[in-house]
């Protein structure tokens, strides 16, 4: 079989990754589904499918009855999760164009929910700025009905995090291209929801620290979730640079931390 390189190969390490450990980001997970709060019959889209952790969690609690509608630019993202929903869950997967199109009606949809994916809507290398993130928070509101509920939950400006990040911006640490996208700040955030119209915004930090069985697993899943090129080892001690790394129990910690931000229309 021939090897998947370049993109494509960025995208099916992050997916086996998170697959192969599904319960290093579950506290991400935890908090994201609890300010959601996804219920029986609800229709909710999901921005950023992955390899389907959030997807698959929403639409458990929807049920036969509700909608998952999931977008990704990456249409191995979507593949791998229509392969992966051998039990006929209600989820609708849609490629979606670098315009940032939602092509959903106006006021259609319960709740808007994404969990860090909010900062691919913008490129540093082509100076995009804000642009891409701002015409999907209006899309967000566009197709959310009155008193729908948006859940953005990301990586904050000026978090440990966020240099993370900006250290491993380059092809041996994140291949093919680095991580090229930049991280909002509380201001900027708000200001952009206020703009197009949503009340209601609560902003917060809070830390969600991935958690590991061991040294070996941590050096692995950051290895191959940021597809590195560097050894599992190197990769380990690049993120211990900018991160705090302890032991409680019989369980390693590697700090993380996002931004929940809710919103209602």
């Amino acid at each position: 079989m021939k090897k998947i390189q370049g993109i494509g190969e960025r995208w099916e390490n992050y997916r086996l990754a998170n697959t192969k450990f599904p319960k290093v980001r579950i506290r991400e997970l935890t908090k994201q589904l609890e300010l959601t709060n996804p219920q029986k019959e609800e229709t909710i889209v999901e921005v950023g499918t992955g390899n389907g952790f959030l997807t698959f969690a929403l639409a458990e609690k929807v049920g036969k009855t509700g909608r998952i509608i999931t977008y990704d630019y990456q249409k191995s993202n979507l593949d791998f999760v229509n392969k992966q929903n051998k039990n006929g869950l209600p989820i609708t997967t849609i490629h979606q164009n670098l315009d940032y199109d939602f092509e959903l009606s106006d006021e259609s949809v319960d709740k808007v929910s994404t969990i860090a994916t909010l900062h691919h809507y913008d490129d540093r290398v082509k100076n995009t700025g804000i642009s891409g993130r701002q015409k999907a928070i209006k899309e967000f509101y566009r197709i959310l009905k009155k008193g729908g509920r948006l859940v953005i939950g990301d990586i904050a400006d000026k978090t440990s995090v966020q240099r993370h990040f900006d250290s491993i911006d380059n092809p041996l640490d994140c291949a093919p291209s680095g991580h090229p996208h930049d991280f909002l700040s509380e201001d900027i955030v708000r200001k952009i929801c206020f703009d197009v119209g949503f009340k209601n915004i609560k902003f917060e930090i809070i830390d969600v620290p991935w958690e590991f069985d061991n040294k070996k697993q941590a050096e692995e899943f950051l290895h191959t979730v940021h597809n590195s090129k560097r050894s599992f080892s190197k990769s380990f001690e690049k993120a211990r640079k900018k991160l705090r790394w302890w032991k409680k129990g019989n369980k390693f910690y590697l700090e993380w931390q996002l931004f929940y931000l809710t919103a209602e229309k």
